[in-house]
This record gives structure tokens, C-alpha cells and sequence, in this order.
């Protein structure tokens, strides 16, 4: 962005916001029409939102871009999708390192697709907070995905965050086939209620800010603690999972941070992670135990020294009728 040049670079943001406006509107229009969308089945259906996506080919607008390109196999860009929900990750597996994720609740309605980011990483970025319409087009398992998200800065004048640019997104996903074991009452968003520390018989929730969700796909799980009322991710955890019976495990193929943080255990990429299920009255009793690892500084091999239980209640996030 020429920063010299404000006045013409606010104008053209301007212009994209207008475009902005219109599908908003054109949004409107449709919420209120009575003629209501054929339901879709969650996952099942490869022209449905729901599910789990794969990032495979992507314009880099922001670095100026006009080609097609992907990103190595080292990196994993995931999108995580429920009835309430969506998130997304970036992770580079040779690093163990997050590179990005965001996520929060989303609207769709006839190709119209509204991102509304209630979390963010890296912290400082002009996305949090932003509702982002979407044109979108579901083909042959496929997720054609074209937005613009706005840039702003803080006007030392006014003291208010104002638009300066927008940056334009166009991405193709691919669903991930689902695994017809794991179609199951867990599909969805769920929100921490309650947990239990080892030994102790109160269960305990967190304060109002902290937010605790987890996205259940029929491929995915990816659970991801926040602050609310600010710009921060705690941690972050994901990967594939299996059901048989009452047994849930985990497979862990990215976290965020490495080891352990403010007593949140976040295992390493490649643990497997066996839990206990149980659904009653809506929610999920989830249970198992974790275990701790450390990196011994002589021979450089990960060494269990540890184990934590794992004890927390779930409640469904409900979709809005």
C-alpha cells in the first residue's frame, strides 16, 4: 500500500467496501423471503458448507499475485466447518509451528457466505472482529471462495480505527471424504461447561472471557481456547479422530503452543489420545488422561515424565432457527 498516497488508496478501499455493502444487502434480501433453502445434510452431501476442507490452490492478492499457486505438503490449511461454526488452521509440520488460525460463527445462504471472526493469531490483526461476505460456489466437492477483508489503522486525529485498504481473498478448498464410522451425535460445536482437575471432586468452569469451543466434523476435531473480550489465542489442538462404542481417541497432527502453558497441556503432534464418551441430556462427558512430555536435552528424544486426566463436560451449541 503507498502510504503517501492515503486519499486515493481510502477511495479505492471504499469502492470494495460498496461492493461489500451490496452483497450484504443482497443478503438481507434473502433473510427475508419466505421461500426457505433446501436443508442440506451435514458432510454427507459434497455440496454442503458443512465439513471438513482442504486448502489447494489460492490467489496471493496481498503480496501482489495473479496466479494460482499451493502450498507445499509441509504445510497443513485446513478449514473446519459445523452447523454453527467454521475455523481454520495454518500449520507447518517440519517447525511444529502455528503460522495462523482464526474462526467463529458464519452464516450461508444461496452462495452468500458470512465469516464473522471472533478469533485471530497472529494477535494484531485488523481481521478480528470483521464480518466478511463471501461469494461462494459448491462444485464437484469443491469450494470456490472469493471476499475482500478491510485493512485499518488507528487515526491518532479521531482515535478511531479507520479503513485504508482491502485485501482481496480467492481460495479453492476440497471437502476431506468423511469416514462413515465417525457420522455421529458429536458432529457440531460444543462449549467447555465444566471441568475437573485430578483429585479434586468440584468441577470448575473458566471466567465469561475465556472462551472454550470444539468443532466436531464427520473427518475432524479442532478445539481452540480464547479470550473473548481481546486478542488472544491460549492454545489450540486438532487432527483426525476415531469413534467405536463409547471410546473417542484423538489423533494429534497440530497444536499451539508447544508443551505446556498456564496448565493447559497441549500433547505433541503424532499422540494418541484414547478417551471415554458418554451423551446425556445434550451434553458431552469427555474423559481420559494426557500424557506429559518432555524433550531430554541430552539425547534430544521426547520422554514421558507425566500424565494429567482429562475431565470436562460439554454442552452443544445449538443452531439458530
Amino acid at each position: 500500500m503507498d502510504k503517501y498516497n492515503l486519499g486515493q488508496t481510502i477511495s479505492n478501499a471504499m469502492n470494495k467496501i460498496i461492493t461489500i455493502s451490496v452483497v450484504i444487502i443482497a443478503l438481507a434480501q434473502f433473510s427475508c423471503n419466505n421461500d426457505k433453502p433446501k436443508q442440506e445434510s451435514a458432510g454427507t452431501n459434497p455440496e454442503s458448507m458443512e465439513g471438513s476442507w482442504r486448502l489447494i490452490s489460492y490467489i496471493d492478492h496481498e503480496q501482489g499475485g495473479t496466479d494460482w499457486t499451493s502450498y507445499s505438503a509441509d504445510i497443513i490449511y485446513e478449514k473446519n466447518i459445523t452447523p454453527t461454526h467454521f475455523t481454520w488452521i495454518k500449520y507447518a509440520k517440519s517447525k511444529d509451528d502455528m503460522l495462523g488460525t482464526g474462526g467463529g460463527t458464519y452464516v450461508y445462504k444461496r452462495g452468500v457466505y458470512i465469516e464473522n471472526i471472533q478469533f485471530f493469531f497472529p494477535p494484531g490483526s485488523s481481521i478480528l472482529g470483521q464480518s466478511i461476505p463471501f461469494d461462494v460456489k459448491l462444485r464437484d466437492g469443491k469450494l470456490y471462495q472469493t471476499g475482500y477483508a478491510l485493512e485499518t489503522e488507528f487515526d491518532p486525529e479521531t482515535g478511531e480505527m479507520v479503513v485504508v485498504d482491502s485485501v482481496k481473498i480467492e481460495e479453492i478448498w476440497e471437502k476431506i471424504p468423511e469416514e462413515p464410522k465417525n457420522a455421529s451425535e458429536l458432529i457440531g460445536t460444543w462449549e467447555l461447561l465444566s471441568y475437573r482437575e485430578e483429585g479434586d471432586s468440584i468441577r470448575l468452569e473458566h471466567p465469561d472471557f475465556f472462551g472454550c469451543i470444539k468443532h466436531i466434523t464427520p473427518t475432524h476435531f479442532n478445539w481452540v481456547f480464547f479470550n473473548k473480550e481481546g486478542d488472544e489465542v491460549f492454545a489450540e489442538g486438532g487432527g483426525k479422530y476415531m469413534l467405536n462404542g463409547e471410546s473417542y481417541t484423538e489423533f494429534i497432527e497440530y497444536r499451539y503452543p508447544r508443551g505446556s502453558q498456564k496448565g493447559v497441556v497441549v500433547p505433541y503432534t503424532g499422540t494418541v489420545l484414547p478417551f471415554s464418551k458418554k451423551i446425556e441430556n445434550g451434553l458431552w462427558y469427555h474423559s481420559g488422561y494426557v500424557k506429559k512430555v518432555r524433550t531430554d536435552p541430552d539425547s534430544g528424544e521426547r520422554v514421558v515424565v507425566d500424565s494429567t486426566k482429562i475431565d470436562e463436560i460439554w454442552k452443544r451449541i445449538e443452531k439458530k432457527r
